[in-house]
């Protein structure tokens, strides 16, 4: 009796555990991925080496050493704008991140985002992918970026095909998406108040009021949510996601 006892006291609601199971389908997600390590960074790591190297000896050699020495003042000079040059290029290539909420990259705490349903074009411009909005374009390097863009590309063929400027070549030739690719994370940096609602017009005042197609990331308001998506054309109705899921 008293094992029957605890075994209702420990079992969960039904309503609890589908309000979990609900919340975890409808998580969004994305894939944060860090510049690839190429021959050209691996030699940009070599050139910073070599540049502290001999900012270094410079600076032994010119107020450390006795007798100091006058070529010394050339190593430091040279030293240092290496040094510089290796940072400045290290620092080209940006977190990028892909997933439910399109596409991203990062600037120190700053992300630029553009929402599949604002894209207007993906296009190659010699080794770069260009995602290109009406507000904004995200370019990435196919050198530095090779996992990412197939991501872009593999999620953009899904969601937006419509906007896919790209040759099927360049498609084979990078590495095929895998499930281990990138760090997984979830969306929490999403801010649509103050967009309008695509089916209504509606500004949205409150994020709370919104609702989002979960295939292209179109807003609408809660109150005119369509039974398709006027973006993507995909089902919509009960399928459409809140903002932030509590």
């Amino acid at each position: 009796m008293a094992d029957s006892k605890r075994s209702k006291k420990n079992r969960r609601p039904a309503g609890d555990q589908d309000k979990k199971h609900r919340t975890d389908d409808q998580e969004r997600r994305e894939r944060r991925f860090l510049p690839e390590l190429t021959r050209t960074r691996t030699a940009c790591i070599a050139f910073g080496w070599l540049g502290a190297v001999a900012l270094g000896a410079g600076v032994w050699g010119r107020w450390v050493s006795e007798p100091a020495h006058d070529f010394a003042v050339y190593l430091v000079i040279a030293g240092a704008l290496a040094t510089a040059a290796a940072l400045w290029w290290a620092s080209t290539g940006s977190p990028v991140r892909v997933g439910d909420a399109g596409v991203a990259t990062e600037r120190g705490s700053e992300v630029t985002r553009l929402l599949w349903c604002d894209i207007q074009r993906i296009s190659v411009d010699g080794k770069r992918l260009l995602v290109q909005g009406k507000e904004r374009t995200i370019s990435l390097s196919f050198e530095l970026h090779r996992r990412a863009v197939a991501w872009v590309l593999s999620e953009a063929a899904q969601r937006v095909p419509e906007v896919m400027d790209v040759k099927q070549q360049v498609v084979r030739e990078l590495p095929k998406p895998n499930p281990s690719d990138g760090q997984v994370l979830p969306v929490t940096d999403l801010q649509v108040a103050g967009r309008h609602c695509a089916a209504s017009g509606k500004v949205i005042a409150f994020e709370r009021d919104a609702r989002l197609c979960p295939d292209c990331g179109q807003v609408y308001h809660h109150a005119h949510v369509p039974t398709s998506c006027k973006t993507c054309q995909k089902e919509l109705g009960g399928r459409a996601l809140r903002v932030h899921l509590s």
